[in-house]
């Protein structure tokens, strides 16, 4: 399968924190008027996308959203306070480089404690991570510049350069702008789909699921699919309960039947498997009580709606960078594409 990669590239590249997705609704909204006509924005700030067809009202949702930080107070020496806005260990903070995006986009680096200066290597204060409220960031600017380009409320991205090979994508923000790219690539691959498809760019999914179900419940979708880029379980040092399938790289999308907060319509599930099965693309059923997605507030809103995600394994999600498989990638596209094929058939 030819994927445009360059496009993925673009959408982790452009910065978009909860509550300030806006970057990236512009860039998805160019590329949905090249099959949808009729585009709109809710109050929450999601993007729906509406292509007419025949069969039932079918969403497909990803959310626009990245993890990533508020500026809370700027100290008159000119050192920047932040608050995580997302779920953000704080054992990834320290030491990274970080974008501020205030008046103008400025790179910093967030404050740490070098060895020379900590009075004990034991101590347990230098064990644990300082908390993010904590820390601060420096722009490496006079205090005065510092003031008048950055505001309390301006965002901040993490800012490690991706790269890609012929296997993996690494980038920040693969979650869920991976979604999103699956969306978008295989929107383009159906010419007409065998349903009503609403395609929703979903708002502030990192705090708290907010965006999601006011946008499915504009659309009154019967079915919604969350595209997400989910945990990827396979790397050294995990510890899984024993009665949990790992999520790993390189089997294909996780169709899902549960999590934290929702049981996932079976018909749905099975619908994806058989249409997976019958194109002969890798995936994974999986079956866990922890996390949540679009999906969750999706199945809730109005008179209920058959509801699943289906995730691409990311590893090291939730931190200044993550990979994919391109082959995981591009399984996804085709069992979304494939199934926006067949969905009379549901």
């Amino acid at each position: 399968m030819d994927c445009d990669y360059a496009l993925l590239r673009q959408l982790v590249e452009t910065p978009g924190v909860s509550g300030r997705e806006e970057q990236v609704r512009d860039l998805v909204s160019a590329r949905l008027a090249a099959f949808a006509s009729n585009i709109s924005t809710d109050a929450m700030g999601s993007l729906i996308a509406h292509i007419p067809g025949s069969g039932p009202r079918v969403a497909l949702i990803a959310h626009m959203d990245e993890i990533g930080f508020l500026v809370s107070k700027i100290e008159p020496e000119g050192f920047v306070r932040v608050m995580p806005v997302g779920g953000i260990d704080p054992r990834v903070f320290g030491a990274q480089k970080v974008t501020v995006h205030g008046r103008q986009d400025l790179l910093g680096i967030v404050g740490s404690i070098p060895p020379h200066l900590q009075k004990k290597a034991s101590a347990p204060e230098i064990k644990n991570a300082l908390p993010i409220e904590e820390s601060f960031i420096d722009l490496g600017l006079p205090a005065e510049q510092v003031h008048k380009k950055v505001r309390v409320g301006d965002p901040v991205t993490f800012a490690a350069a991706g790269w890609e090979n012929e296997h993996a994508f690494f980038a920040k923000a693969l979650d869920d702008r991976v979604g999103l790219f699956i969306m978008l690539s295989a929107v383009q691959q159906v010419k007409k789909p065998d349903c009503d498809l609403f395609l929703i760019a979903s708002t502030q999914e990192e705090y708290g699921l907010r965006g999601a179900g006011p946008a499915v419940f504009s659309t009154q979708a019967q079915v919604a699919i969350a595209l997400e880029g989910t945990v990827a379980s396979d790397t050294p040092g995990l510890k899984l309960p024993p009665n949990t399938q790992p999520t790993v790289q390189g089997k294909g999308p996780e169709i899902r039947i549960s999590d934290g907060r929702m049981i996932a319509d079976r018909r749905l599930v099975d619908f994806l498997v058989e249409t997976a099965e019958n194109a002969k693309i890798s995936h994974q059923v999986i079956v866990k009580n922890t996390g949540a997605t679009d999906a969750a507030v999706s199945q809730t809103t109005g008179l209920g709606v058959k509801t699943t995600a289906l995730s691409v394994p990311t590893r090291y999600i939730h931190s200044p960078m993550s990979s994919v498989l391109k082959a995981d990638v591009e399984s996804s596209i085709g069992l979304v594409a494939a199934a926006l094929g067949r969905f009379s058939r549901l």
